[in-house]
């Protein structure tokens, strides 16, 4: 296993996807301040949706992609297996698009475990180019 870049995983992967909850609960309480009539929905503050988490995936992706583009022909194994990850994601969120389509849609288990298994693999390879 590579050595895992602590501050890489804080600022490409912490920051982006916690810090718009925390922003959002902090504007919240704020807001809340100055009228305290106002409730607070948790729910809707901490709701991180699997079309959200794809669309992450997709631009952590890209950045890797955009890094690793001058020493491409250096690294082809990476640099495929980007791609590869990045058709995946782009296909499963093309997916959660037409499901959202029927009202009655709501994401079950399968789709949260299938984009966190994507999020996962599309963090685990966008690291190990990170750490090359």
């Amino acid at each position: 296993m590579w050595p895992i870049k602590w501050k890489w995983i804080l600022w490409q992967v912490a920051v982006p996807i916690l810090g718009p909850v925390a922003m959002s609960a902090l504007a919240a309480v704020l807001w809340w301040s100055g009228r305290p009539d106002f409730h607070i929905d948790w729910r809707i503050i901490i709701d991180i949706s699997p079309w959200a988490l794809t669309f992450y995936a997709i631009t952590l992706i890209g950045a890797a992609l955009n890094d690793l583009t001058p020493n491409f022909s250096d690294r082809p194994g990476i640099g495929v297996s980007l791609i590869l990850a990045a058709v995946a994601v782009s296909l499963y969120g093309g997916f959660i698009v037409i499901w959202r389509h029927d009202p009655k849609f709501t994401a079950g288990a399968g789709v949260w475990v299938v984009t966190f298994i994507l999020l996962a693999i599309s963090i685990g390879l966008c690291h190990n180019e990170a750490t090359a």
